[in-house]
């Protein structure tokens, strides 16, 4: 498998990936392409945003996203998908492995390390789970242990609605850390990536985001 870089929509795999990604997503879950085109195009985003495919057979079959925050030296990790395959677990790895190494890529440019961590939500587990969704659930908490990701309890979490309403949705945060989380750093951290991700790539007004942070008690 070999990986590229997207960095502008003119690109052909700019929407060959995104037909990978509408495949995987149900239409009420997910954002709408211009997020992306925004993404790339921002003058607040595009210079620090990740659009990752990975190809096999010249089509793509996976996609990573991810937006570095130079000044805390941390990343939000937004889409991590790879079609369903019998290798799928290996595509997934793989694609995870080389985003970690993009980002890593721009932290280093700029402070000559790897970056501090890495956030990433993940839907909440349902309170009563079919038979059949408990493996499913189960396989991706051990994806995440195994690949380095905790769980983090310091705050509920909450992300913000795809169309930007007022109320927020409970999501787990995950984190993977390369340094011990102080709360001088775990906050502001976290601040810096929602603010990036979203109110300058998705363009949600702060009177929306900032309560929102105010709530987890990071409006500080």
């Amino acid at each position: 498998m070999e990986f590229k870089i997207v960095t502008s929509i003119e690109d052909p795999l700019f929407d060959s990936a995104l037909d990978l990604y509408d495949g995987k997503f149900d239409i009420s879950l997910k954002e709408s392409k211009q997020i992306f085109k925004q993404s790339l195009k921002n003058e607040h985003t595009k210079d620090d945003y990740i659009f990752l495919v990975g190809i096999e057979e010249d089509k793509p079959v996976s996609i990573a996203t991810a937006h570095y925050e130079a000044t805390t030296n941390s990343a939000f990790l937004i889409y991590l998908i790879a079609l369903d395959v019998p290798n799928h677990d290996e595509i997934i790895t793989q694609t995870l492995n080389e985003i970690e190494s993009e980002i890593n890529q721009l932290s280093n440019q700029l402070h000559s390390h790897d970056v501090n961590f890495i956030m990433m939500e993940v839907p909440k587990e349902p309170d009563e789970i079919s038979e059949d969704y408990i493996p499913f659930l189960d396989h991706r908490r051990q994806f995440l242990f195994e690949h380095g990701f905790e769980k983090q309890n310091e705050l509920e979490y909450l992300a913000t609605s795809l169309e930007g309403y007022q109320d927020g949705i409970p999501m787990d945060l995950f984190i993977k850390s390369r340094i011990e989380l102080s709360k001088d750093i775990f906050g502001p951290s976290i601040k810096s990536n929602y603010i990036l991700k979203y109110v300058f790539a998705n363009k949600i007004s702060r009177s929306i985001i900032y309560p929102l942070l105010e709530e987890m008690g990071l409006r500080k």
